[in-house]
């Protein structure tokens, strides 16, 4: 091949490289980050025990006061 012809397919390439960085940025940008495995099991966790319990935690008519 011609050194000329070599350098021409050469950037292109790169050229194409570069717009494929760019998109994967752009979708790794756009897609919504995911919890990690221990904040998911932790709230299925929680979900579990609420149901075990069979109901909310009720809150109190007045604040704790110690001493009173």
């Amino acid at each position: 091949m011609n050194t000329y012809l070599d350098d021409l397919v050469a950037a292109q390439r790169i050229e194409e490289a570069r717009a494929f960085a760019a998109r994967q940025r752009l979708i790794a940008a756009v897609q919504p980050t995911r919890s990690p495995l221990r904040a998911m099991i932790g709230l299925a966790l929680i979900k579990a025990g609420r149901w075990v319990a069979g109901e909310s935690p009720r809150r109190g008519i007045e604040p704790y006061r110690a001493g009173v």
